[in-house]
């Protein structure tokens, strides 16, 4: 029997451009900032519906990195949270007093940068790497997560739909990643079409490391899914639900609230049909409280805020639910109202328009 002697790996002298994979040793440290979900030095993309819950996830993945806790059950690596508060800054901040970190043991930093940066520009990339740096050294410990929030805010007058501009965008959010050994969460909102991913086109999602869904469940439940994982398996889905919490009271000693998210197991068979029965019924009231607006003289170039549908009704139709999940709840019937292929209404700004529809009336089926 002829003896097999192996030849050994060539040397390359290229400035390791070129390795030869039979000297290769594999790293076997994944470095996550959430085991199973998050590596640090890597990027991703969290996209969901508006009013979905994203922010308030978002903040409850940092509370657990800074004060180290499991987040759905994966370890994390504890360090400094930098959240870009892009779009709302001061709602980041209040969202955390929820978590009371000033008297959670051992809890690092939760910074929140109250400009946004614009990761289209290179100067200010740079500057803003600069400034993280800086922070690292003050406060001697890592920075584990870094949240552009939202993503919209954050590209300054850069095409969403252009394929070439968004890939920029994903090389400026890695390298950020790489240089901090940071793990950089992009927060985007769906298109019309939620099934195709985030708004805008495909470049961005092929550009980075991972993508996570929100999707609301016919109610409070909302379901946490890995579209994609470059460099993990995909996990399971889980789950969270939206719970107010009092901040204290306004000048009028009405309540001021604020939303956190809280893990929750998924749904029962039972519980799904109670949504899907509570979801019709929802929309059925919005459905109505927009008819009896058209019916009443009011027509498309009349702007109707969420509060005035809420305020046409009756109260027990929400029974317990808080005033702002009653108010996100009617926010998500009129989002998909306006996402018909005949759709009923229309969002122009913060505000709701009705479409004209004939002499028919808003259709009176969800």
């Amino acid at each position: 029997m002829q003896n097999i002697h192996p030849i050994p790996a060539a040397p390359l002298d290229f400035d390791d451009l070129y390795r030869d994979a039979r000297a290769h040793t594999p790293n076997l440290n994944w470095n996550y900032a959430a085991k199973g979900w998050l590596r640090r030095g890597e990027t991703s993309v969290l996209f969901g519906p508006y009013n979905s819950g994203k922010s308030a996830l978002v903040c409850h993945l940092g509370n657990c990195i800074v004060t180290h806790q499991p987040f759905f059950g994966a370890r994390v690596r504890q360090g400094i949270v930098l959240h870009v508060g892009a779009e709302a800054p001061e709602s980041v901040l209040d969202r955390m007093q929820a978590f009371d970190l000033r008297c959670a043991a051992g809890a690092l930093p939760y910074i929140v940068r109250m400009k946004s940066v614009d990761l289209s520009m290179r100067n200010q990339v740079d500057k803003f790497v600069a400034e993280l740096e800086q922070l690292r050294r003050d406060c001697s410990q890592p920075i584990v997560l870094i949240v552009f929030d939202t993503l919209a805010r954050s590209i300054g007058t850069t095409d969403e739909n252009c394929a070439s501009a968004m890939t920029g965008i994903a090389d400026s959010a890695g390298h950020i990643a790489r240089q901090i050994d940071a793990y950089v969460m992009l927060v985007h909102h769906t298109g019309k079409d939620a099934e195709r991913g985030g708004r805008g086109g495909s470049a961005l999602r092929g550009a980075v490391n991972t993508e996570i869904s929100l999707c609301p469940h016919k109610g409070a439940i909302v379901r946490v899914t890995h579209e994609k994982q470059r460099s993990m398996q995909k996990g399971e889905a889980h789950y969270f639900e939206t719970k107010a919490i009092i901040l204290g009271q306004d000048e009028d000693g009405d309540d001021r609230t604020t939303v956190i998210a809280v893990e929750s197991s998924k749904p029962s068979e039972k519980d799904s049909a109670d949504n899907r029965n509570a979801a019709s019924k929802y929309d059925t009231a919005v459905l109505t409280a927009l008819n009896i607006r058209r019916l009443t003289g009011f027509g498309g170039a009349d702007a109707i805020q969420t509060r005035d549908i809420l305020e046409s009704i009756p109260p027990e139709i929400f029974g317990a639910m808080s005033q702002e999940n009653r108010m996100a709840t009617i926010r998500r019937v009129l989002t998909r109202l306006s996402n018909r292929v005949s759709p009923v209404v229309e969002k122009v700004g913060k505000d709701w328009r009705l479409i004209s529809c004939g002499s028919h009336g808003v259709p009176p089926q969800p």
